[in-house]
């Protein structure tokens, strides 16, 4: 049950952040129009750049060696050499941050803008490394407060900044950098409560160990992270602010319907590492269930994503954004794809095989950036959409075959094919509730009520009482 706890209250927590993000959002859009917010996307995008090359893949790599540890004196070594690799990397990230900043230009986003929420996102991203002690040890719970406490009084500084008229967008996040520091220091005490000891006495060997096996996750949460956003960078440079704007509001809203997944994955990881580390015996009934609600999960978020989150948007933000409604149901496709995706990068790296995921990630990053130039100008926002849609299929295609040891193909493809059925049932059901006379809310909710029933009758939502991996 530990898991089921931890991926609740990271859900819980996370979910109500990022809707105070979404609510800070809409209220940029619609006080800034799509102009502001595609500065606001813009710089957003840049700042989680310079965050990740900074702090990313310490995390990853320390939760998956502490969860495996036993030893008192093996994980305090191992704890000493992560530390002195997080502080090479931050220093490094810091030195990105200068450069960014000085280079940033006026044209898209104020380098202001850019400094704010990169320091923000950064500090973020520390407190990550200093949670490691907590999540291997899978106490997720207080630092997931911890976070919900500390952006929640970004935002609502930001969102109390906005009530002041004709004020610059550089005042209204000025509070997020204060939070982000406010999130290191207690992420340090929460450390120091774990029994983390705070030094540098760390072998050299062991360091230069650690920046190897660190250095996979973090290329590929910076690949990753250029691999997300490539597309709205490019939208705009080659289409506007305003283009980029639409575009960035549907990605905001296929990233928070995707969140509970991924932290799902996060509770998940130490478990799966763990059994993972004695054979695969133990892992495949974990690893089984682990993508069956992953699946079920992402196929009710597409169902959610076609049927309402169009008429909420419009209603939400104002007919000015239509454009991005009309994406709504294109990006419901790409919803799955990132989903299966979740599953398969966090069962690649709890076995062992980050680089495999890296190699897939950089063969979709250089197709990603090729289909957007050849795409976005002969099809506008619509061609970014199908570029993520080949590159993402490309990606998990890669990770599948690699995990054919770990997960039979039969298991893979039975389940998919689970997906499928569920979900062409659904679009059956709204096309012909649709030709009756209903109106599109109630054909919208009668979708996503259908589908979950739909998967609880094929077989795809598993039982967490009788799952190894919930139980």
């Amino acid at each position: 049950m530990v898991v089921i706890k931890n991926t609740v209250w990271l859900s819980v927590c996370r979910t109500a952040a990022d809707l105070s993000g979404l609510v800070l959002f809409t209220v940029i859009s619609r006080r800034y129009g799509p102009m502001g917010t595609g500065e606001y996307s813009y710089a957003f995008a840049l700042g989680a750049f310079v965050a990740i090359l900074a702090t990313s893949g310490i995390e990853q790599y320390g939760v998956r060696q502490l969860a495996c540890l036993k030893n008192p004196r093996e994980k305090s070594d191992c704890w000493q050499s992560l530390l002195v690799t997080q502080t090479i990397q931050l220093s490094l990230g810091l030195l990105i941050l200068g450069v960014v900043t000085l280079t940033g230009g006026q044209s898209r986003a104020s380098p202001i803008v850019i400094l704010e929420l990169t320091i923000f996102l950064v500090c973020w991203g520390l407190s990550r490394t200093l949670y490691v002690p907590a999540f291997a040890a899978q106490a997720m719970v207080a630092p997931a407060f911890t976070e919900l406490g500390c952006r929640l009084a970004g935002t609502s500084f930001a969102l109390a900044m906005c009530l002041y008229k004709s004020i610059p967008l550089v005042f209204v996040l000025a509070g997020f950098p204060l939070a982000g520091l406010v999130l290191v220091v207690l992420a340090f005490r929460n450390a120091k409560l774990h029994g983390a000891a705070f030094g540098l006495r760390a072998r050299w060997q062991e360091v230069v160990d650690t920046v190897r096996g660190a250095a996979p996750f973090t290329v590929c949460e910076a690949l990753g992270q250029f691999y997300m956003r490539v597309d709205l960078l490019l939208i705009v440079f080659l289409l506007g602010k305003a283009s980029g704007g639409w575009y960035a509001t549907d990605i905001k809203i296929v990233e928070v319907g995707l969140m509970p997944l991924v932290l799902l994955g996060t509770a998940a990881y130490p478990v799966l590492s763990r059994s993972a580390a004695h054979g695969v015996a133990q892992l495949a009934p974990l690893s089984r269930d682990f993508f069956r609600s992953v699946l079920f999960a992402s196929g009710w978020l597409a169902v959610g994503l076609y049927c309402l989150a169009p008429l909420v948007l419009t209603r939400l933000l104002g007919n000015s954004f239509q454009p991005a409604g009309n994406l709504l149901p294109l990006f419901a496709i790409v919803a799955v794809f990132k989903g299966v995706e979740v599953v398969l990068y966090r069962l690649l790296y709890a076995v062992r095989k980050q680089n495999t995921y890296l190699g897939a990630l950089a063969g979709g990053t250089a197709l990603i950036v090729l289909l957007n130039y050849a795409l976005i100008p002969q099809f506008g926002a619509t061609g970014a959409v199908f570029a993520v849609l080949l590159s993402s299929a490309v990606v998990n295609l890669a990770c599948a075959f690699a995990l054919r040891h770990e997960i039979s193909r039969s298991l893979f493809g039975k389940n998919v094919v689970r997906l499928a059925f569920v979900m062409g049932l659904t679009a059956l059901a709204v096309v012909g509730l649709r030709t009756l006379e209903l109106g599109a809310w109630q054909v919208g909710i009668a979708g996503c009520l259908l589908f979950p029933l739909a998967a609880l009758l094929s077989g795809l939502l598993p039982n967490p009482r009788k799952s190894p991996l919930f139980a």
